[in-house]
């Protein structure tokens, strides 16, 4: 019998905070953690995963398991996982305060003196992470200090020391995901019975899958890293604009056997860009194909990268069985799309999403309102895009984020000069990111405000995704939300407040529509609903 190396434990914080009444979609499996399990689990140490969406006796397990092991890994994205993990890791240094900490991910990356600040790091990964770890648990095995791993943070004399740079490498020096880490069953159980709970970060089930099929969702790392330029967004800075991705025939062939092992009927792509190379695109599509498209697939592409597919390669995503794309429009205004560097041709918004659509592709389409400096007129004309291309392809999302400045963007440190008062601490930048919901420290105009939130409620009407009232409500509130969003017209939405007073005078709100369910299980997160009366 092989005997094990030593343990290490890796725990994936909460996505959303479930004592707000809301959890997010369980096909988002563990993906980060598992990526950078891959070298040292292949290299016989213990590795064992903790994950809060599915372990609701995550600090058990941890208290357990930490006791020995020979270090803690967590990840963490910009949201409620950045408080949680904190949380978690405060507990975890006060009962094992050797226990050496190792932080990666999208926000760690950003802000990594933040974990020393807190008592919760012995080093911070920055950037891609799979070779930076696998060095990590090397030296910290053989007692090596951890200054001569590149691509950290470490702390030395109470002062930051940021190693050599790390380059991005190709998925060729990295193995699969060891997926026997994890029981896919338990997010599959959390999928199909998923309680009370709002689901944050569901993608819609795609339209051809037969009635009544309980959903088996999966999801896969393909790429790392995204070429575009785009000021909101950390990429340039964490990846140097640098893409890598697995082959488009090899990644069949990966997902394939992964189907075969899993049985899953919808996976989606986890990557920041998928599909930057066309012509690996179709090799993937491809393989799918011939081998009879066994699942339905998603996605993020690009507007632009769209406008430039040839109908052919279009055809192949609808023949592989690409259900729904992901696209980042972020900007209704020319000018816009210059200064955050996006630079979509905004005459091309139609023709892409319209392109998707006629093959039964959902798009999930957003766009960004109040980046700094932005005016009334651009942020108006972003509203009034949107709602264009939401009437005009109603089965898809057309979603309008107000702005937040995230640490390593050049819209960050412009929203540092123009007065923004950034979170001091992890709990602070846990709660900043509520896109859809907080918007008290943006201070755009009022009308805009107005607008973007009865916006929200129309479209909400138009989608058919209001529970509320009778159904002959819903369908009269779905025809004026229709005309409203084809006109832009939001003013006097008397229809809003009726409806309003309407379910809770009838006690059909979401309270009672959900039998009994109490406050405690509910959303009660700030937020346009769609019964708001804005």
């Amino acid at each position: 019998m092989i005997q094990r190396k030593k343990r290490i434990v890796m725990f994936m914080p909460h996505r959303a905070d479930p004592d707000e009444g809301v959890r997010v979609a369980a096909d988002l499996l563990p993906l980060e953690l598992l990526q950078i399990a891959a070298l040292p689990e292949q290299a016989g140490y213990e590795v064992v995963i903790v994950d809060a969406m599915v372990h609701d006796d995550y600090m058990e397990r941890l208290y357990e398991l930490c006791d020995g092991a020979l270090c803690f890994a967590s990840s963490c994205i910009l949201g409620f996982q950045v408080a949680h993990g904190a949380r978690v890791a405060k507990k975890i240094r006060e009962r094992f305060p050797d226990l050496p900490m190792i932080w990666g991910g999208w926000f760690p990356s950003v802000a990594p003196e933040l974990y020393f600040e807190e008592g919760i790091a012995d080093a911070v990964g920055l950037g891609q992470g799979e070779l930076t770890f696998w060095d990590v648990v090397q030296a910290l095995d053989s007692g090596e200090d951890l200054t001569s791993v590149p691509g950290l943070l470490v702390q030395r004399d109470g002062k930051p020391v940021y190693t050599d740079h790390r380059p991005v490498v190709g998925f060729d020096s990295i193995p699969d995901a060891p997926w026997h880490l994890i029981d896919y069953e338990e997010y599959v159980a959390r999928q199909q019975n998923t309680g009370p709970w709002k689901m944050r970060h569901k993608y819609p089930d795609p339209w051809d899958l037969p009635a009544g099929t309980p959903v088996r969702g999966f999801s896969y790392f393909s790429s790392f890293g995204c070429p575009e330029p785009c000021t909101f967004c950390c990429s340039p800075i964490v990846t140097g604009r640098r893409w890598k991705a697995i082959p488009g025939k090899q990644l069949a062939e990966r997902l394939l056997e992964c189907h075969d092992r899993f049985n899953f009927n919808v996976m989606r792509f986890q990557d920041a860009n998928f599909g930057v190379a066309e012509k690996r695109s179709n090799e993937f599509c491809e393989g799918l194909i011939e081998a009879g498209s066994p699942f339905f697939w998603s996605g993020c592409y690009e507007i632009e990268t769209l406008w430039r597919y040839k109908e052919s390669s279009m055809d192949l995503m609808r023949d592989s069985k690409c259900h729904m794309i992901s696209v980042g429009a972020e900007a209704g205004a020319k000018e816009q799309q210059e200064k955050i560097k996006k630079d979509i041709d905004v005459d091309h918004f139609e023709y892409s999403l319209g392109a998707m659509n006629k093959r039964n592709i959902t798009t999930g389409c957003s766009w960004i309102i109040g980046y700094p400096g932005e005016t009334r007129e651009s942020m108006m004309e972003t509203i009034r895009v949107a709602a264009e291309m939401k009437y005009k392809f109603p089965r898809s999302a057309s979603d309008i984020f107000p702005f937040r400045p995230i640490p390593g963007t050049e819209d960050f440190d412009t929203s540092v000069e123009l007065g923004y008062q950034a979170p001091n601490t992890l709990e602070e930048w846990g709660g900043c990111l509520e896109y859809k919901l907080e918007i008290d420290d943006l201070q755009l105009p009022d009308e805009v405000v107005t607008t973007w939130k009865r916006y929200g409620v129309a479209s909400t009407f138009y989608d058919g995704l209001a529970m509320e009232g009778s159904h002959l409500m819903r369908r009269a509130m779905k025809g004026i939300s229709g005309w409203r969003l084809k006109r832009s017209n939001y003013t006097f939405p008397i229809e809003h407040k009726l409806f309003h007073a309407y379910v809770r005078l009838t006690r059909q709100d979401r309270k009672h529509i959900l039998n009994g369910s109490t406050e405690e299980n509910l959303d009660r997160t700030p937020g346009v609903t769609p019964s708001a009366p804005v």
